[in-house]
């Protein structure tokens, strides 16, 4: 049986973060998913994470609650964050981390658990068991060596051959995991790179990494076909992103000087085959804009508008009529989609 506690996971955006998430969902039910990389990233995630769980206490406020922090080395600042969320919301804090420079945090703060010897995966495992050994994932054979794999990788024992070998294999699958942006889709983004993983597992017998890193093409369209991947990779990511911008298209629609109904993207890339799709399905829509994490602009139409001269304009650029692109000046990183718009729209209707 699985635990009915609800789980809020943050953990890092790597091969061993996900892994740790991959492993508190085969032994809880309730598991939501975010990510993040270092620095200002994880106090916007953490701000994102209390949003869903105000969202959940209104409706279940009884319920048990656990902020689960993994693989994420925190500042003193991100932990007193941490600390106000836990008091506002009433819920339980763990931090399960395998980072040296978080020793003195660890001797601070009740909840931030450290151990060098082990990966973060292996350490959430090993708490996992503990937890909730009654769980079919605490038996489960393949689980285990799935975690031994990414812990020989991640502490990089390269004397255990197979294992890490297989390991390298799995970091490919995951940093070349790029076709949904975490920061429009970051719930989908997890739930992708996961779903590679767990099917990578099906390679673990004798380690088979060379067969696994044959398939990674077919790994990534059995995800994206829904069923038909009689087709080309690209098209098919292409319908799947589409499809979860219509489904949402209020949230990404933008306007260039009031007149012109616009989609606006973070990190979607192949603007060309994105905003085709995008537009053919959408008629009312006269451009496609996308941006990129270092602030170029990608923005495409069908014969509505001519971003060119948009592109001209506003980001110093050029290019065609239905293709034409250029660069956000002094852009900086973002993490959330409503930082894009509040860089974009004052540009869009300046």
């Amino acid at each position: 049986m699985k635990s009915e506690m609800r789980i809020f996971h943050l953990s890092h955006n790597d091969l061993d973060g996900y892994s740790c998430q991959l492993v508190t969902k085969r032994f809880f039910d309730k598991v939501h998913c975010f990510n993040s990389g270092y620095g200002q990233e994880i106090a916007a995630k953490l701000s994102q994470i209390e949003e869903q769980i105000e969202g959940y206490s209104r409706f279940s406020s009884n319920e048990e609650k656990l902020l689960l922090i993994s693989d994420l080395n925190l500042t003193k600042d991100d932990c007193k964050i941490c600390d106000k969320i836990a008091e506002r919301q009433h819920i339980s804090l763990q931090l399960l981390d395998h980072h040296k420079t978080g020793e003195k945090l660890q001797e601070k703060f009740g909840w931030y658990y450290m151990d060098i010897t082990r990966c973060g995966t292996k350490i959430v495992y090993d708490w996992c068991v503990e937890k909730n050994s009654g769980s079919d994932a605490a038996n489960d054979g393949t689980l285990s060596e799935y975690v031994n794999c990414v812990n020989v990788y991640d502490l990089w024992r390269t004397e255990d051959t197979k294992r890490f070998e297989f390991g390298k294999v799995l970091n490919r699958l995951n940093v070349e995991a790029r076709e949904i942006s975490p920061v429009l889709f970051g719930g989908k983004d997890s739930e992708y790179r996961i779903k590679l993983l767990e099917s990578a597992c099906k390679f673990i017998d004798d380690h088979r990494y060379v067969d696994l890193d044959d398939h990674i093409i077919a790994l990534k369209k059995e995800f994206f076909s829904q069923g038909d991947a009689s087709d080309t990779l690209d098209n098919l990511v292409a319908r799947y992103i589409v499809e979860l911008l219509i489904k949402e298209r209020e949230k990404f629609t933008i306007y260039y000087d009031k007149l012109n109904k616009g989609i606006l993207t973070y990190q979607v890339g192949n603007s060309s085959l994105m905003g085709n799709e995008f537009l053919s399905r959408c008629e009312d829509y006269s451009f496609f804009m996308d941006v990129s994490k270092a602030g170029t602009v990608s923005i495409r139409s069908n014969d509505k508008l001519d971003v060119s001269l948009m592109a001209s304009k506003l980001f110093g650029g050029g290019g065609h009529t239905n293709a034409a692109g250029g660069r956000i000046a002094g852009f900086k990183d973002i993490y959330t989609y409503g930082a894009l718009l509040d860089r974009i729209k004052p540009i869009l209707n300046d």
